[in-house]
């Protein structure tokens, strides 16, 4: 009888084990799950293509408000949807990963419009010579916007924090 006890018990522990092993199983189940979800959400990131962005002009008029005086701007204003999600990517990429979109020409075009909306740069060009499209803002505003992007960035990475704030460039 002794010995049926023990393999009484010792099923019984080994049920014991199966249960306090599916205990632990399930919670580095979730992490294993939650992990992956996160780097296929990372490898999904919200790059914008030239075919695919989309983007209207606004334009603000000079104010003074208490004594600060703001000039007249153009912006340029992303709608390709989620629109802060996007503008929270390219905050966050690092300068070469940057200028490696704006030197492909898959994704130039929308990455400079990004940029101009991202850091709220004066986009009257746009306007004025009334560029819509990729190929009316090859050439010459090509050229003229990977200058203004290198100083930029160069500016901001040397500037000191407390000077960043005021940075505007003047067209």
């Amino acid at each position: 009888m002794n010995k049926e006890k023990t393999l009484e018990n010792l099923k019984y522990g080994e049920k014991n084990k199966v249960r306090a092993v599916s205990k632990y199983i399930a919670p580095v189940f979730l992490v294993v799950l939650l992990l992956n979800s996160r780097i296929c959400a990372e490898a999904q990131s919200p790059i914008i293509h030239n075919d695919s962005i989309r983007f209207t002009m606004a334009f603000t008029s000079y104010s003074v408000l208490d004594s600060v005086y703001s000039p007249m701007k153009y912006h340029i204003l992303i709608e390709n949807q989620p629109n802060q999600i996007i503008l929270d990517h390219y905050a966050q990429m690092d300068t070469s990963m940057i200028f490696s979109l704006l030197g492909d020409k898959n994704y130039d075009w929308a990455t400079n419009l990004i940029l101009y909306n991202l850091y709220d740069i004066n986009a009257y060009m746009f306007s004025a010579f009334e560029i819509k499209t990729r190929e009316d803002w090859i050439g010459y505003f090509q050229e003229r916007d990977l200058a203004l992007w290198k100083a930029f960035f160069l500016f901001k990475q040397t500037a000191e924090k407390r000077y960043w704030k005021y940075f505007q460039f003047s067209e």
